[in-house]
């Protein structure tokens, strides 16, 4: 059995609004075998984006893990962190300003 591309394991986030407590994320947990896709689906307010910027340390997390290629992905900084981020990409919610509407999949996939 192969470690997963990526893991993420009780990721939560949480934001203060008007002195009340909101989970934009909580405890949320999957894992990406290498040659897997995955799409989070939901609701606008759902958490997706906030997961990916999570994810990519865009914010911080308040609680969890997250594994990218075997290493403890939230524990990285400097030059690590940078030579880890080139390897994702966060596709945003409105995919023609993210993807070119005229290119095959297979020429986006294979685009650097």
């Amino acid at each position: 059995m192969t470690n997963p591309l990526l893991a993420v394991s009780g990721l939560t986030k949480r934001y203060s609004r008007g002195g009340k407590i909101i989970a934009a994320v909580d405890d949320v947990s999957f894992h990406i075998e290498p040659g897997e896709t995955l799409a989070l689906a939901g609701p606008s307010g759902s958490g997706k984006s906030t997961i990916a910027r999570l994810i990519l340390r865009l914010i911080e997390a308040d609680s969890g893990q997250v594994e990218f290629e075997g290493s403890d992905f939230l524990s990285l900084n400097g030059a690590a962190l940078r030579d880890r981020r080139v390897r994702l990409q966060m596709v945003f919610q409105d995919p023609l300003a993210a993807l070119n509407p005229r290119a095959t999949v297979a020429r986006v996939l294979d685009d650097p």
